[in-house]
């Protein structure tokens, strides 16, 4: 959670804005700095996140516009899997293998457990029988009826287990204070 109330009395005590203008000023400013950390955030979750495309990573991050009644704005983050199937790289060996040249920061079962070395060596892909959507599949042993769903997962659990957050903090700390300052600036000189 990021607090800028310090931030909007110091700016308002300083520049002698009213009210209206004033919280006119914060909605639109926090509208502009969460636009901007959103982007940040795409970009710092393209290093977690390799061969994955940042418009994707963007989409999976809903911002939450701030508005006159409720100045509160937000970055909600997808906790929803990647498939592995067509990204990271992926490219096909012989008929049902595959390979990865650049992996995520953890790769997964559908259950959370971590997947070994040996079971992305065995990964193959196959569609599934009851939705035809292809999917990456990893054997747990050499038993044909041994094998699992690989993953990838979420950004909400990169932002959280990474530690990305922190640095998202003092972006929008920094971007919030020059972009309200502008913004009650031009309110200001609208009288």
């Amino acid at each position: 959670m990021i607090t800028v109330t310090d931030t909007i009395k110091s700016l308002e005590a300083r520049l002698g804005a009213l009210p209206a203008e004033r919280m006119a000023a914060a909605t639109r400013a926090l509208n502009r700095t969460m636009t901007t950390v959103r982007a940040e955030a795409a970009r710092k979750m393209r290093d977690e996140y390799p061969g994955v495309k940042i418009g994707t990573l963007r989409r999976r991050m809903k911002l939450t516009k701030a508005t006159r009644l409720k100045p509160s704005a937000a970055i909600v983050f997808s906790g929803r899997r990647f498939s592995l199937y067509r990204n990271f790289s992926m490219r096909r060996v012989g008929q049902f293998g595959v390979r990865f040249r650049k992996l995520p920061w953890r790769i997964e079962t559908i259950d959370g457990d971590p997947v070994t070395p040996e079971m992305i060596a065995r990964a193959f892909v196959q569609r599934g029988r009851r939705s035809g959507a292809a999917s990456v599949f990893s054997r747990h042993t050499r038993e044909r009826d041994s094998f699992e769903v690989l993953v990838a997962p979420g950004v909400a659990r990169a932002f959280a287990e990474r530690k990305i957050g922190e640095a998202l903090s003092r972006i929008a700390l920094a971007r919030f204070s020059v972009v309200f300052q502008h913004e009650l600036k031009f309110r200001i000189s609208k009288r």
